[in-house]
């Protein structure tokens, strides 16, 4: 399989961002990624602006809904609207045109600095035909918290990353009751905006794109190097994250050269999204080469719940009942790197 990082949910100057997706693709190359997603709300007029733009494939589709029930469109081509009381309308309309769509930032707790409080929760569990959740979002975890002016004011321009703990854990929970029954994505999202911020004589850039392409980032297995033409390389990306070949790394705590996931029997081998039939001979495998063992805390969730914790940087582990089984790792205590799973079933 063939690797490649990028960035989702990110907002430019169609909508609420500071910078043209001209600056935003020259900050994705400059933290060397290969792919971005724009996901700016309500339009679909950066469409045009798709393709290679500093050696980055920029990609381009919409956050949809207004006060609740934020969702990120991808591969559409027809603006949606909104409809925050009916989010299953808005997913089936992403659906109909042949696209894919996150919830995102579910479990938002907000700031009482920040919008006045104001948070944009997911609260329809009900619905069906999304193709994930966004697990993690960066800047949502940061405002979340800001409680208090002295927390304001360190984490802006003392310790930035003071804030952020890892995936956001409601989030996680309710992806793994979910895949339980029926496979979906889980992601990670910038939530990049570039925030502007001044007050009286005091001003502060919050996380410029530059420094959050350097912090939770998407890894995409693909069964071919990314291509070169857009249409096929888009298609490339869309097909990993439908299938759930995915795991995200916090690049602030390391990079993830050489990580692998997979399950095996010695003849046939599953990676991440994929679903592999257990039996007697079925092992996981991890490698995380580059990285000193002691420093690593690493967790096997199996169904949701820690199966089996290890320092070492590389092992391998004979299962012994099928399940859901996917990694977190952190890295020096901070978070680090989360899979999706791979699905051991009893039978097909």
């Amino acid at each position: 399989m063939y690797t490649v990082m990028g960035n989702i949910h990110i907002h430019s100057t169609y909508s609420d961002g500071a910078g043209t997706i001209e600056k935003i693709a020259q900050a994705a190359a400059k933290r060397g990624l290969d792919f971005i997603i724009i996901t700016d709300h309500h339009t679909l007029a950066h469409l045009p602006e798709e393709g290679y733009r500093h050696g980055v494939l920029v990609l381009c589709g919409s956050e949809i809904n207004v006060d609740k029930h934020h969702y990120l469109a991808l591969n559409i081509t027809e603006e949606i609207p909104a409809d925050d009381e009916n989010p299953q309308a808005v997913i089936e309309a992403v659906n109909s045109q042949g696209g894919l769509g996150f919830i995102a930032h579910p479990f938002e707790k907000g700031s009482p600095l920040v919008l006045n409080g104001i948070v944009f929760p997911w609260l329809d569990w009900q619905v069906q035909g999304f193709t994930g959740i966004e697990v993690w979002n960066w800047c949502s975890q940061f405002r979340d918290g800001v409680q208090n002016l002295w927390q304001a004011f360190y984490y802006a321009y003392i310790n930035p990353e003071a804030p952020i703990t890892g995936p956001c854990s409601e989030a996680f929970a309710r992806f793994d009751a979910i895949t339980q029954t029926q496979k979906i994505t889980a992601i990670a999202g910038s939530d990049a905006h570039d925030w502007h911020i001044r007050r009286g004589p005091l001003f502060r850039r919050i996380f410029p794109y530059e420094y959050l392409f350097g912090t939770a980032n998407n890894c995409l297995l693909l069964a071919e190097p990314l291509a070169q033409d857009t249409a096929t390389a888009k298609a490339q990306i869309y097909e990993a994250l439908k299938l759930g070949r995915v795991y995200f790394v916090n690049r602030l705590a390391a990079e993830a050269d050489g990580f692998s996931f997979t399950v095996t029997d010695g003849h046939n081998t599953a990676c991440l999204g994929d679903t592999f039939v257990f039996n007697d001979r079925t092992k996981l495998k991890l490698a995380c080469p580059g990285k000193e063992a002691h420093r690593l805390q690493v967790k096997i969730k199996r169904n949701g719940q820690t199966w089996y914790e290890t320092a070492a940087c590389e092992w391998e582990k004979k299962l012994e009942q099928a399940g859901t089984y996917r990694v977190e790792i952190r890295l020096n205590n901070k978070p680090w790197l989360y899979t999706n799973p791979i699905y051991v079933v009893d039978s097909i």
